[in-house]
């Protein structure tokens, strides 16, 4: 390669970087959807597109979600501008576009464990698991799949007459003493990680049944790329419980899960009824999520109750 091409290359590569570093020097705060352009120190850089990419892309994985309004002014460019570097990154699957801004796509890597998963967020998975009980009524059936989330759902189920058809192996010891439930699991497979049951023999069950709601623990929570789990075992599980479901499907899942994105598709976001999710839960999400139709409702620990 010729002495001037390389040079040229190294330039505008050490631009970019540089680009991407500059957050750092303009803004040092926390980012968050209080923040307002008048705020932030005004930078005009005058930056070139793919450096433009950089400089968002860096401030979206330091905060998980970038606005419009911030990034116009800290830019020097219009709004219309940014939408158009937003929509760019979206097609690369960097960002996803809301109202106002972007969150960063999260993409899992692997399966983190259900005896790791249970340690997590306690108190809210348990207020999570109350909300999501308050909405049975009695002589239900319902699903329920696995999760650490969806085992906080068994204890608080108090309606008399409720049939509860899982593949979540700890409502062996949830609801063994519980007199009013009766509990049907879907037997298959056991799978440790998970502490669940999947394959043929889960979905053959599954499939002889109609329940009038399912909830759902997921991994990820994505207004375009929708519910998803790392596993294939669990997809189908959980898909075919939704398809099983005469009717609203209610997605539980701490505030930790939304904005991820998982290898296995479940179903879109559409077929979701309801997300009930915890205090930590981002605003800046509420739009996206109630535009596909699902209803959020937030689980307050303290009292027990839930707040939509």
């Amino acid at each position: 390669m010729p002495l001037k091409a390389k040079l040229t290359i190294s330039i505008v590569h050490t631009t970019i970087m540089a680009a991407a570093e500059r957050p750092h020097r303009l803004y040092t705060g926390e980012w968050n959807h209080m923040d307002t352009p008048s705020r932030l120190p005004s930078a005009r850089l005058n930056l070139m597109p793919a450096e433009r990419h950089a400089y968002i892309c860096n401030l979206a994985r330091q905060h998980r979600i970038v606005r419009v309004s911030v990034l116009s002014e800290a830019l020097g460019v219009s709004e219309i501008t940014i939408r158009r570097d937003l929509e760019k990154l979206e097609e690369q699957g960097l960002l996803e576009r809301t109202h106002g801004g972007a969150v960063l796509n999260q993409h899992m890597q692997a399966e983190p464990l259900y005896a790791q998963k249970d340690r997590l967020l306690p108190e809210a998975k348990a207020a999570i698991g109350r909300a999501a009980a308050e909405l049975v009524e009695e002589g239900e059936t319902v699903f329920v799949n696995s999760g650490s989330t969806t085992r906080q759902i068994f204890g608080s189920l108090r309606k008399p007459a409720v049939r509860v058809v899982t593949s979540n192996a700890a409502a062996l010891a949830e609801l063994a003493s519980s007199e009013p439930i009766d509990l049907i699991i879907a037997g298959g497979a056991y799978r440790w990680q998970s502490n669940s049951f999947v394959g043929p023999l889960a979905l053959a069950t599954i499939s002889r049944i109609y329940a009038r709601r399912t909830f759902l623990g997921v991994d990820g929570i994505s207004a375009r790329y929708g519910i998803t789990t790392p596993i294939l075992e669990e997809s189908e599980v959980a898909r075919a419980m939704v398809e099983q479901t005469c009717g609203p499907v209610v997605v539980v899942a701490d505030h930790t899960k939304i904005g991820v994105i998982a290898d296995f598709v479940i179903c879109p976001l559409n077929r979701v009824d309801i997300i009930i999710t915890d205090a930590g839960f981002d605003e800046e999400y509420r739009a996206s999520l109630e535009e596909k139709g699902a209803r959020i409702i937030i689980a307050a620990e303290d009292a027990g109750s839930a707040n939509p």
